[in-house]
């Protein structure tokens, strides 16, 4: 096999289908340096014996000033390992943009953590919303493997 393949030492067969299901967790965090954990097995829809879950995440964004890009960092733990995917989020004056992605993760220890890296000097919120408006961003569970 190729030493530079990334699946190398993956050891999840990628064709297994998964178990669909629809679990909301919450919004996703707003502000630079914000960190939200989520539980993965809320509302027990995900069985104790899940191994791997797909999250679904999406992201409104809207900002002033200067053109400025972001991140987030999403992350689930397990045996001592951090297991790390990315997105992408832009912010600026008349900049309004929308993001998702669909993300295998293990389930480890039943949290997943989302963390957004912004501006350090960006005291205000990248939510594209109004101020009674949680629609902005969604943070879901749509399937697992066992």
């Amino acid at each position: 096999m190729n030493e530079n393949c990334f699946l190398t030492n993956y050891n999840v067969n990628l064709f297994t289908a998964y178990v669909p299901v629809l679990n909301y967790l919450g919004t996703m965090p707003e502000f630079h340096d914000e960190l939200k954990r989520y539980d993965l097995k809320v509302d027990g829809k995900i069985p104790d014996q899940a191994k791997e879950v797909l999250v679904y995440v999406f992201v409104t964004t809207h900002g002033d000033g200067n053109f400025q890009r972001g991140y987030y960092e999403m992350f689930t733990h397990q045996g001592g390992t951090e297991f790390t995917q990315f997105m992408n989020v832009a912010t600026g004056q008349g900049v309004m943009a929308v993001n998702s992605a669909n993300l295998w993760f293990p389930v480890g220890d039943g949290k997943l953590d989302l963390k957004l890296f912004h501006s350090s000097d960006r005291k205000r919120s990248i939510a594209g919303k109004r101020e009674d408006d949680n629609e902005w961003s969604g943070v879901f569970v749509i399937g697992y493997r066992v």
